[in-house]
Parts: C-alpha cells; structure tokens; sequence
C-alpha cells in the first residue's frame, strides 16, 4: 500500500514539475516576444530618427521636400529633383516592406501600423506618377484599401493638391521596378 501511495505521490510531483516548466516556459516566451517587439520599435525609430537627421542636414535637400509636401510648390521642381524625390521615396517604399513584414510577425502595434497605412494611402499617386513605384506587398494595399473605407478616413492637403496639379502632366517618365 506503501509503494502506491509512493508512486502516486510521485507521479503528482512530476506532474506539477512538468506543469511548472510549462508555466516558465510561456512566460519566458511572452518576454521574449517583447523585447523582440521592443527591439524592432526601437530599430525603427532610430532609422527614422537617422533619416530625419540626414534631410535636416542636407538644407538643399529639405528646402526640396518643404516645397514639394509642405507648400506643394510642383512647379518649382526640376526633373533632377523629381528624380531626386523618386529616389527618396523608393527609400520610403522599402521601408514600408519592412514595416509589412513587421507587422504580420506581430513585431508592430497597429497605430505606426496605420500611419504608414495612411502615408502609402496619401503618397500613391505620387509613386505613380513618380514612375511606377510600388509597394511589393499587395496584402499591403488591401489592409490600405480597407483603411480608405473607414470613416475617419481623410485625404492630405498634399494629396488633394498633387492629384490637381499632376491630373495633366506626364508621368517621370523613369520606372523604377
């Protein structure tokens, strides 16, 4: 009856042992997720941060981007520029791959999720007109496509007035892709 009550009494212990690591375990994962979710927001904001830093530095540079998204001055641009801007947004638009990736390995939150949603949403037609430039993603432009349907949804000042402005002009004529 002993013997029983001893294998019993072990096979319980070994059961909570078990049960115990178990727990460990999940929380070690959770915590992993989190610095990984950690580490990619702060990866983020560095590259955005350098980014930004770089164009504040170039004035000629920010002069460029001030009159085209701030002023939408378009006339003012030089095909160099344009080609200057081309190139800076396809910069842009593999960031946003990234950001994809980022997001369906639930290494994002969704609101810089969205706001990037918001961004390609806005800068669409530039890319177009640009020559072609595109996000490789097309699950990417359904989760865009689904963001334009919601109410709060609103289009930029500098979309509005890109869309007038570009309606008869030819495109950049270079493609990028």
């Amino acid at each position: 009856m002993k013997s029983n009550s001893v294998q019993i009494l072990t096979t319980v212990l070994s059961n909570v042992a078990v049960l115990a690591g178990l727990v460990f375990l999940i929380i070690e994962l959770r915590q992993n997720s989190e610095v990984a979710t950690s580490q990619a927001r702060q990866q983020r904001n560095v590259n955005l941060y350098q980014a930004s830093l770089a164009n504040a530095r170039d004035d000629e540079f920010s002069e460029l981007l001030g009159r085209v998204f701030r002023d939408h001055n378009f006339d003012s641009v030089s095909k160099g520029e344009w080609e200057q801007i081309a190139l800076y947004q396809r910069a842009n638009i593999m960031n946003l791959g990234d950001i994809r990736f980022q997001w369906n390995m639930g290494l994002m939150d969704y609101i810089p999720y969205e706001l990037e949603l918001r961004k390609a949403a806005n800068r669409r037609e530039l890319w177009q007109w640009l020559g072609g430039l595109r996000v490789p993603h097309a699950d990417f432009w359904e989760d865009v496509d689904e963001l334009k349907k919601q109410p709060s949804f609103r289009w930029h000042p500098f979309t509005l007035a890109f869309r007038e402005w570009s309606k008869d002009k030819d495109p950049l004529a270079r493609a990028f892709y």
